[in-house]
């Protein structure tokens, strides 16, 4: 398949805690929590019009056709994760990360710059509603608190 050149916001959402959550809760356990939280995390991005590029392990890859339609999925996989019963002691959080920029598509995958920034921002965000990132011009979110801020004047 030939490779296309377009621009989406991408977001990674990665259940933290996961290791800690197979060692106290079991495989079984786990896993049926981890995969809850995986389709929870499908399903909004799908209800935010974006598509899931891929699954790895206890972590979705999706892309949104704008950066606001990301920052909507990422609110609603937060509180809906939220909304979710401890896994006996373990409370399930996740950390998001996106960015909207230049991608290239081949074979029903994503690569590119934005794809890379929003895995790295999904690595660093903390877990939880009281912590955020925003970027300029592109949109960035580590959880459901997304704060906005309108791009810089053009320079002269």
């Amino acid at each position: 398949m030939a490779e296309k050149a377009s621009e989406a916001a991408v977001l990674f959402a990665d259940v933290s805690g996961s290791t800690k959550l197979y060692e106290t809760a079991g495989d079984t356990v786990a896993h049926a929590a981890i995969e809850k939280c995986v389709n929870l995390m499908r399903e909004k991005t799908v209800q935010a019009t974006g598509r899931v590029i891929k699954t790895i392990g206890d972590e979705v890859m999706s892309a949104f056709p704008t950066a606001d339609a990301a920052a909507d999925a990422a609110i609603e996989m937060q509180s809906g994760i939220a909304e979710l019963p401890a896994v006996g002691t373990t409370k399930i959080g996740i950390r998001i990360g996106f960015n909207y920029g230049p991608i290239v598509e081949r074979d029903g995958d994503i690569f590119g710059d934005a794809v890379n920034l929003a895995a790295r921002l999904s690595h660093v965000a903390t877990q939880g509603p009281d912590h955020h990132r925003a970027g300029h011009g592109d949109a960035h979110v580590a959880d459901a608190q997304v704060r906005r801020r309108a791009p810089s004047p053009p320079s002269r």
